[in-house]
């Protein structure tokens, strides 16, 4: 991974899915170095010997949900910031999640406000 370019990782079980957010974030790529898998445990294998500044999971996901994995990013990855992509609001999960995750994002997401979320979050210090 270049080390000029921030580097964020995304997680969602959808297919079809992680491939709109590739096509949606395709002019970030010169600044962003963006990788995208389909589980929990999968993304666990790329983040072993890789560098990114930021994961963004779906909360619905069979296996390992979104929260379980981000819980276990932050063990062993403090340094990433973890974003949770959710198409419902729960106020439980919500609650639960605090201490794990950065920020908060629903499903469906504009991609302007996608891509403003991430700016702002890859570009502050708070972890």
């Amino acid at each position: 991974m270049s080390p000029e370019k921030k580097g964020i990782l995304f997680v969602d079980d959808d297919p079809n899915l992680l491939e709109g957010l590739r096509r949606m974030l395709r002019e970030k790529r010169e600044v962003w170095e963006m990788s995208f898998v389909e589980s929990g445990s999968e993304a666990l294998a790329v983040l072993d010997g890789s560098h990114f500044d930021v994961v963004v999971a779906d909360y619905k996901m069979p296996g390992m949900n979104g929260f379980e994995l981000l819980e276990r990013v932050k063990v062993a990855y403090p340094h990433i910031k973890r974003v949770l992509l959710t198409g419902q609001y729960d106020e439980e999960i919500f609650e639960r999640s605090g201490e794990i995750v950065r920020l908060h994002l629903s499903k469906p997401c504009a991609p302007e406000d996608l891509v403003e979320e991430l700016e702002n979050i890859l570009y502050e210090d708070i972890p």
